[in-house]
This record gives structure tokens, sequence and C-alpha cells, in this order.
């Protein structure tokens, strides 16, 4: 089960705002080459990137980890079996 959708939602956000890798990363002061490894779920940026990010593409801290979409089945899984979280 997977519960955060970081890489899904950073991915959908940036589509909506027809903004590429490079800009979000240059409006962040990162890289692109961070921006595509986030996108890729292989790193995730920090809670004050996370934050920056937000802001800048109009989304909560929430939509974009996938809380929203997070059901109360979910959680009670995770309760029961949380090493099969990713």
């Amino acid at each position: 089960m997977k519960l955060l959708r970081f890489a899904e939602n950073l991915r959908t956000a940036l589509k909506a705002h027809d903004m590429t890798q490079q800009e979000l990363a240059d409006h962040i002061s990162t890289t692109q080459a961070t921006v595509n490894r986030w996108l890729k779920g292989i790193n995730e940026p920090d809670l004050a990137t996370l934050l920056e990010i937000c802001l800048y593409l109009d989304e909560t801290p929430n939509a974009i980890l996938g809380y929203d979409d997070i059901t109360e089945n979910d959680f009670l899984a995770y309760r029961q079996a949380p090493e099969n979280v990713e």
C-alpha cells in the first residue's frame, strides 16, 4: 500500500501550471536534477522546501503529499501492518 503520492502529485501540479522542472527548480533555488529525482520518487524535499513548492504551485501540503486521498480504511490497514506501507 502506498500512502504518500508526492511524486505523482508534483507531476500533476507541474502539468496543471504548464511548468517545467527547470522553472520550479529556479524558483525554489534548487537544480532540475533534484526536481527530477523527486518526480521519480528517488528523493523527497525537506519540509521547508515542500512548503516553498506548495506556495509556488498554490497547493496544500496535504494535497501534494496525497493525504487528501488516504481513506480511513488505509489508515486502519496501516495500523495493522505498518511494514507494508511504502
